[in-house]
């Protein structure tokens, strides 16, 4: 245990008056989910919202719709390196996972690839029938270049679904992200841009998505009053030990298994309470200071790796304008020295993390169902690629400490 100043690896705080906001919008009730539900949807001008309990949440139940659309689909493609979550999604909505390589400027999908995936073979014009939808993530906030994606299957029936979960607030080619693909989900969980402890939404402009939506989260259970309190609990914790002087005692405990990647696909699925809908209140003004604040970090850790020979800024280097990300992702030559910057990070307390600890194929519970296929650069991704902290609890000395200890090594 290190008792020391220790920086969040990704953090969105949540503060005393939120809380009150919440308590508020707990006794509002069915007001205070509506009033947010119509923000979104003014703020990004689209036709439906749902709130839902996570980002996993709410990406199986826009799975559920589309395979109750299309019945005689059953696979989704991903890239083979993303966060954990989404294959738990796939695999809680019952379907199967589909895989293609990145590229590791991008960290998008291959799209040399992606005929391989789409089309029964790389060389043939014959669709893959099982396939309904393909995710395009925007892995840490980095744009995924969705309208390249719709090109290339402009004229199949395969459902875009924009994975904009660590992107709220960021922007492709001066559009917003979360209004590219047919439908969109963002996470709201305790380390994106926005958090409300837990939460996901969900928009679309499409009516047969919308209503399919719409039936499924008839049918879910609502959060208990026993659940209901936990979040009540979480979000007091949160706004206490989220702050570096005190984030060291979450991190000791072993059991909250912070900075972990699990892949669990048996989770619950909810609608969002009206306590979460008010921890939301102003979140345009708490989304653009987020942004101002990431900006800074992602700013000063690009000059830092720009002309660097061990490093790299990974999916950075081609996306114009400033980039909100939830953490900033850096290539590192080899593994070895990758794991001496985490083993000193974690002494330090300076938040770098690795991306994911492994790729999609390679997880236990999946492997089976790749056998015979490689991917690559998602491998390397994983045993390569660490993340530095972009946030507003990042002062000045913490990436003048991560400055110096990276240059050192």
């Amino acid at each position: 245990m290190f008792i020391q100043r220790t920086i969040p690896p990704a953090a969105a705080p949540i503060h005393f008056e939120d809380i009150i906001c919440g308590l508020k919008g707990l006794f509002l009730g069915q007001k205070e989910t509506e009033r947010f539900k119509l923000s979104l949807k003014e703020y990004f001008g689209v036709r439906h919202c749902f709130l839902v309990s996570s980002g996993k949440a709410a990406l199986s139940i826009i799975l559920q719709a589309l395979n109750e659309i299309c019945p005689d689909k059953d696979e989704v493609l991903i890239p083979a390196f993303t966060c954990f979550s989404v294959p738990s999604a796939i695999v809680n909505a019952g379907l199967k996972v589909r895989l293609c390589d990145l590229r590791p400027d991008t960290l998008d999908f291959d799209f040399e690839q992606l005929p391989g995936s789409i089309f029964e073979a790389p060389d043939s014009v014959k669709p893959n029938t099982r396939l309904l939808a393909a995710i395009p993530i925007h892995l840490f906030g980095i744009p995924a270049d969705i309208s390249r994606m719709r090109e290339l299957i402009s004229n199949l029936k395969i459902t875009i679904v924009e994975d904009a979960a660590q992107g709220m607030g960021g922007k492709w080619q001066k559009t917003k992200l979360g209004v590219l693909g047919d439908v969109s989900f963002f996470s709201l969980g305790r380390g994106k841009s926005l958090s409300t402890v837990e939460g996901g939404i969900i928009l679309t402009d499409r009516d047969d998505i919308s209503s399919h939506i719409k039936n499924i989260l008839t049918r879910m259970p609502s959060y208990r009053f026993i659940e209901k309190l936990r979040l009540i609990l979480s979000s007091l914790a949160l706004s206490i030990f989220l702050h570096p002087v005190l984030f060291w005692v979450p991190k000791a405990l072993p059991f909250l298994k912070l900075g972990e990647t699990i892949y669990d696909p048996d989770f619950n699925v909810r609608p969002m309470t009206s306590f979460q809908a008010g921890l939301a209140r102003n979140w345009r003004k708490k989304l653009r200071r987020s942004k101002t604040e990431r900006y800074k970090c992602v700013k000063v850790w690009s000059t830092l790796f720009q002309k660097s020979k061990n490093y790299g800024p990974a999916g950075t280097r081609n996306v114009p304008g400033d980039l909100n990300l939830i953490r900033f992702p850096v290539s590192v030559c080899d593994r070895k020295l990758r794991d001496k910057i985490l083993d000193r990070s974690e002494k330090m307390g300076l938040g770098i993390m690795p991306g994911y600890p492994d790729s999609i194929n390679r997880i236990p519970e999946l492997k089976h169902q790749f056998k015979g296929q490689a991917f690559p650069v998602a491998q390397k991704l994983s045993e390569t690629l660490i993340t530095l902290p972009a946030h507003s609890l990042v002062s000045r000395k913490d990436k003048k400490r991560i400055i110096e200890m990276i240059s050192d090594l």
